[in-house]
């Protein structure tokens, strides 16, 4: 009963202004995507490795851009702010997609490791205690499978099919507004 409503109103929108259905599409996705990687962190002891981290920050920024653009009211905006997104779609897919390389061995993984604040240390001996205490999360060592994908796969299929979809809408759309000139 309430969902054909949301559908309706939906494709209401999308005939009016398609820009806005990809920037909500954005949004959620977005926000979807770190909703699912923090309950893994915090509800399953999943712990991200440094390029997890990575991977997050697109979609902070995808989150920020599609909001601030829904606010705003001129239409070059939309438009603006839906390349960026799927921009920023395409970025977090190569993150990923090295990611992946990275468990599979196909890349050499960063150096870096998950580190303490180490401001705070003034003796060796409390040096020592930070290093002993801080679990190091590699990056080509995936905690989890589901479907015999890993979190790395998955948002790579994830991110990239998001920019494929904003890419292919806003393709037609350009298209579309093309033969109606004629």
């Amino acid at each position: 009963m309430f969902t054909p409503k949301i559908i309706k109103s939906l494709v209401q929108i999308y005939k009016k202004n398609p820009l806005k259905i990809l920037l909500i599409i954005a949004f959620l996705s977005s926000f979807l995507a770190l909703f699912m990687a923090y309950i893994s962190q915090y509800f399953f002891g999943l712990e991200p490795c440094i390029l997890c981290y990575y991977q997050r920050k697109p979609f902070f920024v995808i989150i920020a851009i599609s909001f601030l653009a829904l606010l705003l009211k001129p239409k070059k905006y939309l438009k603006i702010a839906t390349i960026f997104c799927a921009l920023l779609f395409l970025t977090n897919a190569i993150i990923a997609f090295y990611h992946s390389g990275v468990e599979l061995k196909w890349f050499d993984g960063p150096k870096i490791c998950a580190t303490q604040d180490l401001e705070n240390i003034s003796d060796l001996e409390q040096l020592r205690q930070a290093i002993l205490s801080t679990k190091a999360i590699k990056c080509d060592e995936p905690q989890f499978y589901f479907l015999k994908l890993t979190m790395a796969n998955w948002n790579f299929l994830y991110s990239a099919g998001l920019f494929l979809l904003i890419l292919a809408i806003l393709i037609q759309e350009k298209l579309s507004k093309k033969y109606e000139t004629k």
